[in-house]
């Protein structure tokens, strides 16, 4: 026992040890032991207080349990002590002055080679003989967790032989004073979870592992630090925190590892006050059909690297705002045509829903999704592109399908040659329970996967001009993405996205941005002309349309097309006049009129032959691309058109 008194305060440490091992026994099990290692009794005495910590229940051989899988909370619960299968102690006390308060803690040896989150640890009180589930007096905890999921505790750093030990509170009480025969017993269980009971390749993931921790008591007479339990990272921006859908792995870039690195949630994840936007990416499935990468690294400690083969998509939090709109369109926010000033945005906090100053601001409309109000959407951090390798190249016919695989990532081709009906439901399946799984998404209808809206899109195009993107940094466009052969996520060919050109390219000027808004592909997005009865038009001819079902320009109808979906899918636009085409009114937030032409970018609205917008510019149109730039375009496949992916949280 290690004693230390300063004060009033006073410490009893026991030296138990729990050894968890595992051997290898053929293929489908494995034999594990605990072993205990200390003094039967620890007692403190100063004053009229008296603290005693015994172990002698558990004396005789300490825990054993042999030829045991991975098992249920049912089965861990069910551990017995005949079997040696539990470690027993006491915790004693007699007060008389002053209330003693302690702590059980657990602390793990550095031999310990399994991952924290397989161990499942609970800890109950004994009386006559009988296991009692007890609160652990610690906020939000319960008995029973992954040795993970424990929070940290502050004792390791009032006790000098574990000044560097890192701990987890089990257990929180205080005694009262006056108490003169007070005794506990408790009983605790440890077990392998049973997720971890994974074989690859006909063996268990987890042979020749060890676990090992020390169980610990701390007492003192004064208050006890609360174990840290430390808030989620959130910057000062007034940004909402991202929404981190199930599936979503947040991620940051580490430059020294030249890798996307799993985020830490309670330090720096994203900064908006610096232009560093949050990130976030999916998992692909193993290739025997399994998520057994998806989980490890959804339980990885944070930095840890995340290789770039197993992701299948990327994306950029775009938190709800409100921007002033009455200095933009000719005022130029305060600038030129050539150089256009600063559109000044403001974060909103949660759904708010009522603009700071109402004759200035407006919410931006692309954070309303039919019904429901969003606290942000997730952008596609590039272009689309897809697992099959089929990208539309010298006018290869497969890509125009709905069936393959959206991805998004860098430095590949981006997809191209697809109508936009194939566009939208290749993103709009995504959530669906056949496909969900391949993303890591639950497909109970808490998220949306489309294709971007043109106020989708407008919605990071302003923001990039914000004091929260690129325009900050250094007050010029967003570089043009010039790359002949639609590679995405890069400044040249040769020059990717962790480039110095390649980060220009970026709507923040750095890693954290969104990609290929201006040049690479022509970007089609959801924004549509109607036809006289107030519906979406299809396209241009027979030849020439969207894949949606719809009138044409040169007369006629598809009717074998794709139906169109539900109205919250697209932005609608009823006349050809851009200063009255949404209900007679400018279409703010679109980045059409109220930004349109700036720094010279193309600037054409959608008419009846071509009533479909192309967003972003293309790699052979240099000095026309960039992000406030827009086209009409009929619908029809291009080799030079794509299509970027929005996911957003919406709720059951």
């Amino acid at each position: 026992m290690k004693e230390k008194k300063t004060g009033k305060e006073l410490i009893a440490v026991c030296l138990l040890v729990l050894s968890l091992v595992l051997i290898t026994v053929g293929t489908t099990f494995a034999f594990f032991t605990y072993s205990r290692h200390g003094q039967t009794e620890n007692t403190l005495h100063t004053g009229n207080l008296t603290f005693v910590y015994d172990e002698s229940k558990s004396k005789d051989g300490g825990v054993s349990i042999e030829n045991a899988f991975p098992m249920s909370d049912e089965e861990g619960k069910a551990l017995e002590k005949d079997k040696k299968e539990v470690f027993d102690f006491d915790v004693r006390a007699k007060t008389q002055g002053a209330a003693i308060n302690y702590e059980i803690y657990l602390t793990k040896e550095k031999e310990s080679t399994l991952p924290e989150y397989t161990i499942k640890t609970y800890l109950t009180t004994v009386s006559n003989g009988i296991d009692n589930d007890i609160s652990t007096g610690l906020p939000t905890k319960t008995n029973l967790n992954l040795y993970s999921e424990l929070y940290d505790s502050g004792v390791p750093s009032l006790v000098s032989e574990l000044k560097d030990v890192k701990a987890k509170t089990l257990y929180r009480e205080t005694i009262p004073d006056g108490q003169s025969d007070y005794t506990k017993t408790f009983r605790y269980r440890m077990w392998i979870d049973e997720d971890a009971n994974k074989v690859i390749n006909g063996s268990w993931k987890y042979n020749n592992m060890a676990f090992s921790v020390k169980v610990n008591v701390y007492a003192q007479n004064d208050t006890i630090t609360d174990p840290a339990k430390p808030e989620v990272y959130k910057d000062e921006s007034g940004a909402n925190y991202p929404a981190l859908v199930t599936g979503l792995i947040p991620v940051t870039y580490d430059k020294s590892q030249k890798s996307w690195v799993k985020a830490n949630l309670y330090k720096d994840w994203y900064d908006y006050d610096i232009q560093e936007w949050a990130n976030a990416v999916t998992i692909d499935l193993d290739e025997d059909g399994s998520s057994t990468t998806r989980e490890n690294y959804q339980k990885a400690d944070p930095g840890t690297p995340i290789n770039m083969e197993d992701i299948n998509t990327m994306w950029v939090w775009i938190p709800r705002y409100e921007y002033k709109y009455t200095n933009l369109g000719d005022q130029y926010a305060g600038g030129t045509k050539e150089q256009p000033g600063e559109i000044e945005v403001n974060f909103l906090n949660g759904v708010n829903d009522t603009p700071s100053e109402p004759t200035n601001y407006k919410v931006h409309p692309a954070f309303t999704f039919g019904d429901d109000k969003l606290t942000g959407l997730w952008y596609g951090k590039f272009e689309t592109s897809n697992q099959e390798g089929i990208y539309g190249d010298n006018d290869d016919v497969r890509a125009n399908s709905s069936e393959l695989t959206p991805i998004i990532k860098p430095n590949i081709p981006s997809w191209r040659n697809i109508q936009v009906a194939n566009m939208f439901y290749a993103a709009f399946n995504m959530k669906l329970e056949a496909n969900a799984l391949k993303y890591g998404f639950n497909s109970d209808g808490s998220i949306d996967t489309h294709m971007s809206k043109n106020s989708e899109w407008g919605a990071v195009a302003y923001l990039s001009q914000s004091k929260y993107g690129k325009y900050h940094v250094d007050q010029q466009e967003v570089l043009i993405n010039s790359c002949s052969s639609y590679m995405t996520g890069v400044a040249g060919c040769d020059e990717d996205y962790t480039s110095t050109n390649g980060l220009k390219t970026s709507t923040t000027g750095n890693i954290t941005g969104v990609y290929d808004m201006s040049g690479g592909s022509w970007d089609y997005v959801m924004g549509v002309l109607t036809d006289d009865e107030g519906l979406p038009r299809s396209g241009w001819t027979t030849s020439y349309n969207s894949g949606f079902n719809g009138v044409l320009y040169g007369g006629g109808t598809v009717s074998d097309g794709k139906d169109l979906p539900d109205a919250k899918y697209y932005d609608l636009y009823t006349s050809m006049d851009p200063i009255s085409a949404c209900n007679g009114q400018v279409c703010y937030g679109h980045a059409l009129s109220e930004t349109g032409g700036w720094y010279l970018d193309n600037s054409k609205f959608v008419d009846s032959p071509e009533p479909w917008f192309g967003r972003g510019g293309s790699c052979t149109n240099y000095y026309n691309s960039g992000v406030f730039s827009s086209l009409d375009i009929n619908g029809a496949t291009f080799n030079s058109n794509t299509f970027r992916l929005v996911l957003a949280s919406i709720g059951i």
